[in-house]
């Protein structure tokens, strides 16, 4: 697998910049914050700012549009101060702003006494790859450099949504993986070569039609493990068409990953038997890693030998969510099992740290 040295991410709440290793999974910060321009500091003006950054935090925590139809959440954002924790005034370009922090453990006990999933803030990144045709006939792809009004809706939806968007460098590499026409072809193959390449979870690549009316007509395919889903959509203005093929594949994301503790009251165990503990380091950083796993509730040690470390492990879901979140990063390699079949009370991982 090829290291890259630089590979734009649209991340909340800014574009960063991967060097060394892929990136896998990346971890979202900011899920229940949300900033809000206001027109002035009445408590009506708000009492309406709370309402509209809950809704959107909502959306973030959950991946889901669809979730805030529910009653339980349509009762609680009109009572949004309730969750608030942290509230706080700015001004940018002479533009007030209400930057609001809600309280994570209320915001999440409204989202599992309604039985609606939370997704986890280790999330599985998507590799956007875009072939546009324009009006004169030429095709291009769009890469990190390009100044597109699509890229310029990635952005957006990244940061309103909590989804790490990889945008391809398209340097030479790229290049000879995925030419213009494969693009265009939207060969999976290529793709899926691509998407290795920067180490994504998932690869969505489109085609995209511009036509002399700023209309988009696009086709679609979603490479996720091993499925491959084709859609199309067509808007009449290319600056409102990214919104639909984004939000249908962090749809399919936030359902795969999202997790609903209250279906999980029953514990479940398992062990873990992990290769690679050398010394205290790797052993602390283990367990830091470990702790970050919303689907693990507790980790006790049972057995030490030369650098192999067994822990019992208590879960708040199954096996297979342990399984699906683990498989988002890099830090733990299965040995001996594959995903999508997990049984066994012991689970075999070996240690890399990366």
């Amino acid at each position: 697998m090829l290291l890259l040295r630089a590979a734009q991410i649209l991340l909340l709440p800014v574009l960063a910049m991967v060097s060394g290793s892929p990136v896998l999974a990346l971890p979202v910060d900011g899920l229940y914050r949300q900033e809000i321009v206001v027109e002035n500091q009445s408590q009506a003006e708000r009492e309406r700012a709370y309402r509209a950054a809950f809704a959107q935090v909502i959306v973030k925590v959950t991946g889901e549009r669809r979730w805030l139809e529910h009653p339980q959440v349509r009762e609680a954002t009109q009572r949004a101060s309730t969750y608030v924790a942290e509230v706080s005034y700015r001004s940018v370009m002479l533009e007030p702003r209400l930057d609001v922090r809600f309280d994570q453990d209320l915001v999440d006990d409204l989202l599992n006494r309604a039985d609606i999933p939370v997704w986890d803030r280790n999330r599985a990144s998507v590799l956007l790859w875009v072939t546009v045709q324009t009006p004169d006939g030429r095709r291009a792809m769009l890469g990190s450099s390009t100044e597109h009004v699509l890229l310029s809706q990635a952005r957006e939806f990244a940061g309103a949504r909590g989804v790490p968007i990889l945008i391809p460098l398209l340097d030479l590499t790229d290049r000879r993986m995925v030419t213009v026409d494969q693009g265009w072809q939207l060969d999976t193959d290529a793709l899926r070569q691509a998407g290795e390449r920067y180490g994504a979870d998932s690869v969505l690549a489109g085609r995209l039609l511009i036509t002399p009316d700023n209309e988009v007509v696009g086709l679609w395919q979603f490479v996720f493990r091993d499925q491959v889903h084709v859609f199309d959509h067509v808007d009449n203005s290319a600056e409102t068409y990214m919104d639909f093929p984004l939000d249908a594949v962090t749809t399919r994301l936030a359902e795969h990953f999202g997790l609903v503790l209250s279906e999980f009251e029953q514990e479940d165990e398992v062990i873990l038997r992990i290769e690679g503990i050398t010394d205290l380091a790797s052993h602390t950083d283990l367990m830091n890693y470990l702790g970050s796993l919303s689907v693990i509730r507790d980790v006790n040690v049972s057995a030490l030998r030369a650098d192999t470390i067994e822990l019992r492990v208590n879960l708040a879901g199954t096996r297979q969510h342990l399984t699906e979140f683990i498989s988002l990063g890099r830090d733990l390699q299965p040995v001996n099992f594959e995903l999508g079949a997990v049984t066994a009370d012991l689970l075999h991982y070996r240690w890399t740290g990366q």
